[in-house]
């Protein structure tokens, strides 16, 4: 049961609400997507409070793709939706056991308002929500959900200076309880993003993220993702590299982990 709730919650973990507090204009609509791919290879044990790599043979993977589509309401709302993609792998030889699991996960909607915005365009500060619907199987060999519907509250910010832009955004999921009675931890998200171009092409990305259970102060995540992306026209392509930077362990949340994992990001503008 751990191992099934440790892999949808670090599913969950992914990052998933945009980074930043800009919104699109009115009537316009944008797409974009990220795929993560994750090599589980740390465990956490409650019994000992320790990390230890997994033994011999045994290997634990998880890949999600998350398409979505924006709209602008006005030049202060923009709404979201995404629909995920997620495929789980687990073969442990010693125990005789190897499942695979892959379908539909479950369906985001979470809005942005731009509540602030200063003279010239910076600073901008927008308010983030949004809810998490239990789309995917709950029953396949390994679940694609926990079942529970979560709600997100959070705040963002983004200032320019010259050609360097910077992002804080720092997020809460009010998880849900199971069909089995668990009640899933709530978790903090937060992430520092620094945008500095190398020409009108390519631009650096410098970015942390955080995750944090409110309910257990034992789970701890840190993450450096350095990156690089790509613009021509209306489109943007990006690759990163999400690095182990601190890891605390708490079963209730996650029990594994990974030393590092790509991460690619894709929009296209309509407007």
């Amino acid at each position: 049961m751990l191992l099934l709730l440790g892999m949808v919650q670090l599913t969950h973990a992914s990052p998933i609400v945009g980074a930043s507090a800009n919104t699109i204009p009115e009537g316009t609509f944008m797409v974009d997507g990220w795929f993560a791919w994750r090599d589980f290879t740390w465990s956490y044990e409650n019994s000992s409070g320790s990390w230890s790599t997994l033994s011999g043979d045994r290997e634990l993977t998880a890949a999600t793709f998350m398409p979505r589509i924006y709209y602008g309401v006005s030049d202060w709302l923009t709404l979201r939706a995404g629909l995920s993609l997620e495929d789980r792998y687990r073969d442990f030889p010693d125990l005789d056991d190897s499942r695979t699991s892959t379908g539909v996960g479950d369906f985001v909607f979470d809005p942005k308002i731009r509540v602030y915005e200063g003279v010239g365009g910076h600073p901008r500060v927008a308010a983030l929500m949004g809810v998490r619907v239990p789309t995917g199987d709950t029953d396949s060999d390994i679940p694609l959900s926990d079942g529970t519907t979560d709600v997100l509250l959070g705040i963002a910010a983004t200032h320019q200076t010259g050609e360097v832009a910077g992002h804080v955004c720092l997020t809460h999921w009010f998880n849900g309880e199971t069909d089995g009675g668990f009640d899933v931890p709530d978790l903090w998200i937060g992430s520092l993003t620094l945008e500095t171009p190398i020409d009108d092409e390519w631009t650096l990305l410098w970015e942390a993220k955080g995750y944090a259970s409110s309910e257990s102060s034992n789970y701890r995540r840190i993450y450096a993702c350095p990156g690089i992306s790509w613009s021509h026209g209306r489109a943007t392509v990006g690759l990163s590299a999400m690095v182990s930077a601190y890891r605390r362990g708490d079963t209730a949340v996650s029990p594994y982990d990974f030393d590092w994992a790509p991460y690619v990001r894709f929009y296209y503008r309509f407007f």
